[in-house]
């Protein structure tokens, strides 16, 4: 079982997806930004970091600045970035109010973030 603070991650397709689950705020955001780094840090390194919001049970507007923070550092080296969010939910409220929706590309679901982020050789097209 999961403690209420925890993360899940999954390699798809070159693709690290991090599910954060419990609370990302002034107090646990250098232990998020640890986590997603020791992850990236992982062989072989992803082209695509999804981090996943939809299990967050409160975001805060300095947890959103720590995501923009990592999704920014892991651009410069090469990493693109995007987040998931329920639409309407509270962490969609605080990405939006924060402005990170207009630095970093927001999607709903895995599905669409991975296909709309891969880059175009990887995507697979039905026939």
């Amino acid at each position: 079982m999961l403690e209420r603070d925890e993360a899940i991650t999954e390699r798809i397709s070159g693709a690290l997806v991090i599910e954060l689950q419990g609370e990302l705020d002034i107090a646990t955001v250098l232990r998020w930004t640890t986590l997603i780094e020791a992850a990236i840090c992982e062989l072989p390194e992803p082209h695509l970091l999804v981090l996943d919001l939809t299990a967050l049970e409160f975001l805060s507007a300095h947890g959103a600045r720590g995501l923009l923070a990592a999704v920014e550092s892991y651009r410069d080296r090469g990493i693109a970035g995007c987040l998931i969010v329920v639409p309407g939910s509270v962490p969609d409220r605080v990405v939006r109010l924060t402005k990170l929706a207009g630095q970093v590309r927001v999607f709903p679901n895995r599905l669409t973030a991975i296909a709309a982020c891969q880059p175009v050789e990887m995507r697979w097209l039905p026939g």
